[in-house]
């Protein structure tokens, strides 16, 4: 029994205040349209339409030109022209077969002469591009692959 009572009065509080928060908003609502009663016809249109923007909105729309933004401006600007590094000589091995023997004689040979290499392979023929600082060792690559019947030469390139 007791507890009843006690739940009953406990709603009736929730209610209670749930009632006066109520009337309280409705209160200042009304006398927000109190005042809003004695402007002019074009006031209560800048009231209307203020009251429908958002912060973003009015903050965009600002004309002040007091108003700073708190952050840093930075312009910087980069020539891109002149931090491209200057092409790099390389050297071409063109060859006259492209099997898989062949290509895999070819990457042997290279890399057992520790040569830096790339193939690369864009159309039918694939480009092999090889790096050295002597062309004595590139004519020994022609000559170590002729010994595998693969013909070949070395063609200057700057990539």
């Amino acid at each position: 029994m007791q507890k009843k009572v006690l739940i009953t009065l406990f709603t009736l509080l929730v209610f209670g205040l749930a009632w006066v928060l109520i009337n309280l908003l409705n209160q200042e609502e009304s006398s927000m349209d109190t005042v809003h009663e004695y402007l002019s016809p074009s006031q209560k249109q800048v009231v209307q339409v203020q009251k429908n923007q958002t912060w973003t909105e009015d903050l965009a729309q600002a004309n002040n030109a007091k108003f700073q933004f708190p952050v840093n401006e930075l312009f910087m600007q980069i020539d891109l022209k002149s931090y491209v590094p200057p092409k790099v000589k390389f050297f071409r091995l063109v060859i006259d077969r492209t099997d898989r023997y062949s290509l895999f004689c070819i990457v042997q040979t290279l890399s057992s002469m520790n040569l830096p290499f790339v193939l690369e392979k864009k159309s039918k023929n694939p480009d092999i591009y090889v790096t050295s600082k002597t062309e004595d060792s590139l004519n020994t690559v022609v000559k170590r692959l002729k010994e595998y019947d693969i013909e070949s030469k070395i063609v200057e390139v700057w990539l």
